[in-house]
């Protein structure tokens, strides 16, 4: 065995066993088990709140088509061992007697749902959990369906040329529509029994949906099989692609844990960037003698890459079994807040877990090893602060991309990496502007103030340098737990408030104008909070100055064609309006002029971007058997989440009004008002009601859940800030050892010194919390703008949080850090400097 493997397992046993290897243990520990924890706790999470989620689509995945797709679709899915069901959905006359009605036609198969509850009411039993279609010749129909035929459970109804016995009403629908256009109340028949009613002809409106459910390997497979062969009539989704509120909910609750998880990643980074440097200082004197006893370059490279080697396995392999009882610990803590999930802990964790020891080990390791390696030997008479380190700039360019490499293989987001990134690349450009004018100008203060504050601010002037690099450390550490704050106070809340206590819970549709004066009268009797009632037309847009849109685009068609430019596909629901609806807000042109006598239209911000519409166009739209030609005026950004009604076209007053329209309300039914809404409602069959109340508690439970994620990972991220300073405070302990030192032999006391020592720790930490404040505001502002599409705001209560938190947590952690070192005697001071 060579020479320096004996030397380097000697060295690496006696260390360990003194302690001095702690800090980098730590930090290298606290990483990994920061990853391997956050990352399976959050892949655990999103698992299950997407699996509770998927009751909405009745499936994991869903192939949606206007036509029957071919048999080697379904064929594929059972080798694969998935479960699918059939889905037909049209809509048609159904009669009982004298009463007709339109109705809502969807005919499944034995299997379905594959995912969430259908619940049947019939005459035996109040509530059935069903399995499966109805009975061949029967059918479930929605309570309102029975009040507008004037029927009752057990009666017959007609649905094109067949008779169906009416079996049950449906109470829950797993996948029902909250389309507020939904075309008249439910009707479930069995698949079996289209054909017998003969509604479905050549040129029939059908959409087909063939669900499939099973494990998520399976799901994956399936799925990169199936997508090359979707068409352009056809859509593959899951409840995430379904771009309804419950889809946006999910997908930002992904981004907030993402978030969350990417700042521990990022503090226990720091720890081991500020560890790994503390390290190659304290070798630097053993290397000497090395060099001095005559060993080489090579051979101390050898001895300390293996050492290194060691300290990382050994971290590593602490770390990853931590890691899995923080996380198995989480797991169990939160069982009873969080929906069941079927998956097992995956292998990821401890893959990604691994990796990132790895990474943090080599990347913030080169820097420290280089200079570690090339020490001179006359270091050990001129003193290893003399060594050159003009290359520090550079050297920081490994960490700074491991960092980035890490966020990006842990969160695979560009945006959330690049804003978290820019936050730290400001921070520190700041930091090394500003840092050094605000410690001057705190020594001319202290120069005027008592002894302590004088000779802490002289200390931190003295130190420039190294109090730069400090605070980098303090500012990203405190900048992280206020960013961590703000996500979890502030912008959850705004999230929180956008689906309020009042929020609309049910929607009327098909209101006929005469319809109007009642609907109002009966809302403002009972106090309800509701929308204004907008009039629908339906229409589709034809072209965009003269023009011709295309009614549906291929996968090999771009934007624009030598047919037409690409069209939206199908038609929309319109509305007139004079006043700017709530949750609308103007970006270019000008809202309607009551005065204008001439026709306008306002189009929605995404649209008019996806379409090339612009302030002047001219849009042609056919409604019914006619064609309309009018400019656009304005273009407004709508918030889609507030379960208002939005539309993407409203038009001026005149333009639609003389074209048949029905009108829509949404509104806030409560509890006790829920039976006058029902009798209200018995009196005009028909209008239709569509009850949303089961997709806002359901948001409402995805957010509560990933109140409740963050605030566990909130407790990992303090963890590791709390590292980050520790270690920081150890990295300059040798330097303050000599200080204190020559100040004990110049008769100053004990009190003094230690007055000093707090002092320069709050004054350091102040001026982190304040450094870390900006980079928050920053960071906070690139989050909403750029991610969750919010409204940027301020946070200047948590300026305060800051400055205080840093001056209190940095002084403690400084006083008890450097307390054994105070306590010393002048003589013993002396002698550990010699």
């Amino acid at each position: 065995m060579p020479i320096w493997v004996k030397q380097s397992l000697r060295l690496f046993r006696h260390e360990l066993k003194r302690g001095e290897l702690t800090i980098i243990c730590l930090a290298i520990i606290l990483a990994v088990a920061t990853v391997f924890s956050l990352s399976g706790f959050s892949q655990q999470i999103q698992s299950a709140l997407i699996n509770e989620s998927n009751s909405f689509i009745a499936s994991d995945r869903v192939l949606q088509s206007s036509r029957p797709v071919d048999d080697e679709i379904l064929i594929k899915s059972k080798e694969l061992h998935l479960d699918n069901a059939q889905v037909m959905l049209f809509s048609s006359m159904v009669f009982a007697g004298d009463e007709m009605q339109l109705a809502s036609v969807k005919a499944v198969s034995n299997s379905y749902p594959l995912r969430g509850e259908l619940l049947i009411n019939d005459p035996v039993n109040s509530n059935v959990l069903a399995k499966g279609a109805p009975a061949i010749g029967t059918v479930w129909v929605q309570p309102s369906l029975l009040e507008k035929l004037s029927t009752k459970v057990g009666d017959k109804l007609e649905l094109g040329a067949a008779e169906f016995t009416i079996a049950g009403t449906i109470n829950k629908e797993p996948d029902a529509s909250f389309s507020v256009f939904t075309q008249g109340p439910r009707v479930f028949i069995n698949y079996q029994d289209v054909e017998a009613t003969q509604v479905v002809q050549p040129g029939s409106r059908l959409t087909y949906r063939y669900l499939f459910a099973g494990s998520e390997q399976a799901i994956e497979q399936y799925e990169q099989w199936i997508k090359p062969k979707v068409s352009e009539i056809q859509r593959w989704y899951d409840v995430k692609g379904q771009q309804t509120p419950l889809a946006n909910a999910l997908t930002r609750a992904e981004k907030y844990l993402s978030l969350a998880s990417m700042l521990g990643i990022i503090l226990a980074a720091v720890a081991v960037s500020v560890a790994s440097r503390r390290y190659g200082q304290r070798h630097q004197p053993m290397v000497a003698v090395f060099k001095a006893m005559g060993a080489n370059r090579g051979h101390i490279r050898n001895l300390y890459l293996l050492h290194w080697t060691s300290l990382s396995l050994f971290s590593i392999t602490i770390g990853l079994a931590i890691g899995f009882g923080l996380q198995t610990i989480g797991l169990s803590l939160m069982a009873d807040y969080l929906p069941t999930t079927n998956e097992s802990i995956s292998s990821y964790p401890l893959i990604i877990a691994t990796v990132t020891g790895i990474i943090s080990a080599s990347a913030f390791a080169i820097t420290p090893m280089k200079m570690l390696i090339s020490t001179p030997v006359l270091a050990v008479i001129h003193g290893f602060d003399n060594i050159d380190t003009k290359k520090s700039i550079i050297a920081n360019i490994p960490p700074f991309i491991a960092i980035f490499a890490l966020l990006i293989m842990f969160s695979g987001d560009w945006v959330l990496s690049l804003a978290l990134m820019a936050s730290g690349g400001v921070i520190i450009a700041i930091l090394l502007l500003l840092g050094r004018l605000l410690i001057s100008t705190g020594r001319a203060v202290g120069s005027q103030a008592g002894q302590s504050f004088h000779l802490a601010m002289a200390s931190l002037k003295r130190r420039g340098k190294q109090n730069n690099v400090q605070l980098v450390s303090f500012t990203i550490a405190i900048n992280l737990l206020l960013l961590m704050l703000v996500v979890r106070n502030d912008l959850i809340n705004e999230w929180q408030a956008q689906l309020p206590v009042n929020a609309p819970n049910q929607f009327l549709v098909n209101i006929s104008k005469p319809q109007v004066p009642q609907v109002e009268s009966f809302l403002n009797e009972n106090g309800m909070s509701a929308s204004d009632l907008y009039p629908i037309v339906r229409g589709r847009l034809t072209a965009i100055n003269e023009e011709k849109l295309l009614k549906r685009a291929s996968k090999e068609q771009t934007d624009r064609s030598d047919q037409g430019r690409q069209g939206i596909g199908r038609e929309l629901n319109m509305t007139w309006h004079s006043v700017l609806p709530k949750e609308n807000d103007i970006i270019k042109g000008q809202w309607f002029d009551p005065n204008d006598e001439y026709a306008q239209v306002s189009i929605e911000s995404k649209l008019a971007e996806r379409l090339e519409i612009n302030i002047g166009d001219q849009l042609s739209f056919q409604i019914g058997s006619e064609q309309i030609k009018l400019p656009v005026t304005s273009i407004r950004e709508v918030n889609w989440q507030s379960m208002q009604p939005n539309f993407y076209m409203i038009f001026s007053d005149k333009v639609l009004k003389d074209f048949p329209a029905t009108y829509i309300a949404a509104m806030h039914v409560p509890t006790d008002k829920q039976r006058a809404m029902q009798t209200f409602l018995s009196q005009y069959p028909t209008i239709t009601v569509i009850d949303v109340q089961a997709m806002i508690s359901q948001l409402r439970s995805v957010i509560d859940q990933v109140s409740l994620a963050i605030e566990f990972i909130l407790a990992l991220v303090v963890l590791a800030g709390s590292l980050v300073l520790v270690a920081q405070v150890q990295a300059s302990m040798e330097e303050r050892e000599r200080e204190l030192a020559i100040l004990r032999t110049l008769g100053a006391k004990g009190s003094l010194l230690k007055g000093a020592t707090v002092l320069e720790f709050v004054v350091l930490g102040a001026i982190a919390g304040f450094m870390a404040s900006i980079a928050m505001e920053i960071g906070v502002y690139v989050i909403q703008t750029q991610v969750f599409d919010m409204q940027p705001s301020l946070h200047l209560f948590y300026w305060f949080v800051g400055i205080g938190l840093g001056a209190l947590f940095v002084g403690l952690v400084g006083l008890f850090s450097c307390w054994r070192l105070l306590n010393l005697s002048s003589l013993t001071l002396i002698r550990r400097t010699l």
